[in-house]
């Protein structure tokens, strides 16, 4: 065995292995190994070793659907990570197979993209290798008519459509993908929508193995070299370190000139499992000692990263005076924090920063010309902190607010927290937008699309909200029309008011109740029945879809003035009136708002009337008596007659003209027994007069 080399130091990536969708995959797959009849479509992950101990556990490989026999019992079948085409699905439930679903989430979230813009109307197209399954399974969500594209690939075929929706393969690499959305923006196209669609993970992947590369003397890239990711890793670790090596197995590593003294830096593509990882660093520490993640990490951290202005480095203090803070920034000029920098609000104490405490803060300025060093504000860390607590809230799809800075080709822009928001114009209305410049100064509301954490960025989209508001009201509205029918009582809210009535609105629609159905009795205005922002109940009167028109009536739903008025002043009542309406068969009489009663000609006077006019006119105050209720007809009989005192009436008749046919007045005839309203009274006083 070799002398042990103590001087080399060994160190593994912290995102080293499974990604969050591999692991999900193999857990499934894991939890299931032990049933019979269970399959596998094609390679869960990209890794033989994987595959192999799947199989030797019982789970069956196939490579198609075709390749399934006939279920006989109870059988499964899992989709691997890359996820599958919706033909598939299908298939699957054809043969009588449960499927268990093992499809990245990040995958399954383009897959809808894809099957929603198809169906849209869009053309697809789609940023990845031709032949990698998860390009493939995509594709399959647009009856496999995308267009796939490379970094290579040539771009005028876009211009035979008039609508692009450009999704990304998760593994893609990313400095690629934007170089290709940069060329896409330009060419002359109604409709583009650019979905980033790489994993998040892939970009912290990398960034993390690039970094360990750019500080390592060797680098060991683990994993299969059927794994798309982990072949990216090694081409880009390869771009800053010569000293990159693509290691399958620990018998590979004999192969390799380890230098005497110096850093390894093992890093692992999202396929890797953690038992590859592990026999590497196991193997490289038997040979050769190693020191911990941490310890390296801390180094390139504070050490060997560049100072950039505007980038927050961590230091530890080495002294605090009432001029401000020195600190050790790891490299070979000390950082300063001037008193004026170190908090937002002055209150700056020396004491609170002893010797050897840790301190985020910003680079103003790479060097100092007079003292040397490096200008740094923790103010500035502390703002930028706190206001990027906003983008840590919104991660999940939450929805925030941006106030528009300004316009430039393909969107607009603003910022949140310390993050530059980007707004495409496709994404900020659901229709074209032709002129961007009058949303300047403009709240929008949106959805963060995409979070480039490294750069900053976010893209945001508006239209997403509007969409989603726009499905949803749509659904309410066919709720709506196939429940409110006539005579159907309904809820709404005030929303306005007109001289002819209010427009309230039911369940987001906005509906008319008329003036005229809004009481029984007159009224100038809405407003004196309905307040506005007030919630009421409504009896729908007509309701026309197709001219979406709805009326409604509030006065149906209310006590008619009629029915009051019966149960308060029964039969044989008297009371005041007033005369509303003289006609040539009599008068009528408002005894109470909204009720009129008929005051027939006979019963205006103790003498016969030849004339109405001549005894009652519009406006006058009269006793009445209510004679009768028609409760069917809503109307009512009264009398002045029978509100006249009994020592009037002998004066009455006596000034009464002679005696006529009663052919000629039969209308009008004293004879009691041609008189119906005579006879009505008698029965309603109980009383029989036969003078």
């Amino acid at each position: 065995m070799p002398q042990k080399r103590n001087m080399l130091k060994v160190v593994v990536a912290n995102k080293s292995g499974f990604c969050f969708g591999v692991k999900r995959a193999v857990d499934f797959a894991y939890g299931v190994m032990s049933e019979d009849n269970c399959y596998m479509l094609g390679d869960i992950t990209h890794n033989k070793s994987v595959i192999d101990a799947l199989v030797k556990r019982g789970i069956k490989r196939i490579n198609n659907v075709d390749d399934l026999p006939d279920c006989s019992g109870r059988g499964k079948v899992i989709i691997r990570s890359h996820g599958a085409d919706m033909a598939t699905y299908e298939l699957i439930k054809a043969k009588g197979y449960d499927i268990i679903d093992a499809t990245c989430p990040f995958v399954a979230k383009i897959h809808d993209v894809v099957r929603k813009h198809y169906t849209d109307g869009y053309h697809i197209v789609i940023v990845g290798g031709k032949t990698h399954p998860e390009v493939v399974a995509t594709n399959g969500w647009c009856d496999n008519s995308a267009t796939v594209i490379d970094n290579d690939s040539d771009l005028n075929v876009l211009c035979d459509y008039d609508k692009l929706c450009i999704v990304c393969q998760t593994t893609y690499d990313g400095k690629k993908f934007e170089e290709l959305s940069k060329k896409i923006r330009k060419i002359p196209l109604k409709t583009v929508e650019i979905f980033d669609t790489i994993c998040y993970t892939t970009y912290e992947r990398q960034k993390e193995a690039m970094s360990i590369a750019e500080n390592s003397d060797v680098v060991l890239v683990v994993g299969d070299k059927s794994s798309s990711n982990t072949n990216k890793l090694f081409e880009l670790c390869a771009a800053v370190n010569k000293h990159t090596h693509f290691v399958n197995s620990v018998d590979e590593l004999k192969n390799i000139n380890f230098p005497r003294s110096g850093v390894v830096g093992i890093v692992a593509g999202a396929s890797t499992p953690t038992e590859s990882i592990m026999e590497v660093k196991t193997y490289m520490g038997q040979e050769f000692g190693e020191a911990s993640n941490e310890e390296f990490l801390e180094a390139i951290n504070k050490g060997t990263v560049a100072i950039r202005e505007g980038k927050a480095i961590t230091g530890t203090v080495l002294s605090a005076n009432a001029d401000g803070i020195r600190v050790n920034v790891g490299v070979k000029n000390d950082g300063f924090i001037d008193k004026s920098e170190v908090t937002d609000d002055g209150d700056y104490n020396p004491d609170d920063y002893p010797t050897g405490m840790e301190i985020t803060a910003i680079v103003t300025k790479k060097r100092d010309d007079v003292s040397g060093c490096v200008l740094l504000s923790k103010r500035r860390f502390d703002l930028m902190r706190k206001t990027d607590e906003a983008v840590d809230q919104i991660r999940n799809g939450e929805t925030f607010e941006m106030v528009v800075k300004k316009d430039i080709k393909g969107g607009l822009i603003g910022s949140l927290g310390t993050y530059r928001v980007f707004v495409p114009a496709s994404q900020i209305r659901l229709k074209f937008v032709p002129d961007l410049k009058k949303f300047i100064g403009k709240t929008l509301r949106l959805r963060a699309l995409d979070i480039d954490d490294v750069n900053r960025k976010i893209v945001a989209s508006q239209r997403v909200i509007l969409q989603e508001e726009k499905e949803e009201k749509d659904k309410k509205a066919e709720i709506f029309w196939e429940n409110v029918k006539p005579d159907v009582v309904v809820a709404g809210e005030v929303k306005r008011i007109s001289s002819y009535g209010a427009f309230v609105s039911v369940d987001g629609i906005d509906c008319l109740a008329h003036i005229d159905h809004l009481s029984y009795t007159h009224i100038d205005s809405p407003d004196e029945v309905l307040e506005i922002g007030k919630t009421y109940d409504f009896l729908v009167l007509k309701a026309d879809r197709e001219k979406q028109r709805v009326s409604l009536g509030y006065r149906e739903l209310q006590p008619h003035p009629f029915d009051k008025c019966m149960e308060k002043h029964p039969v044989g009542s008297v009371l005041n009136g007033k005369v509303i309406s003289v006609l040539p068969y009599g008068a009528f009489v408002e005894i109470e708002p909204g009720v009129e009663g008929l005051v027939h000609v006979s019963e205006a006077a103790a003498a016969y009337v030849k004339d109405i006019n001549e005894v009652l006119h519009p406006g006058d105050q009269v006793t009445v008596k209510i004679l009768a209720y028609d409760e069917q007809h809503r109307k009512t009989t009264l009398s002045i007659r029978a509100c006249l005192d009994v020592a009037e009436q002998p004066a009455a008749k006596a000034a009464k003209p002679a005696k006529k046919p009663v052919e000629e007045h039969s209308a009008y005839s004293e004879k009691e027994d041609n008189n119906v309203f005579a006879d009505l009274l008698k029965k309603v006083d109980g009383q029989d007069n036969n003078d």
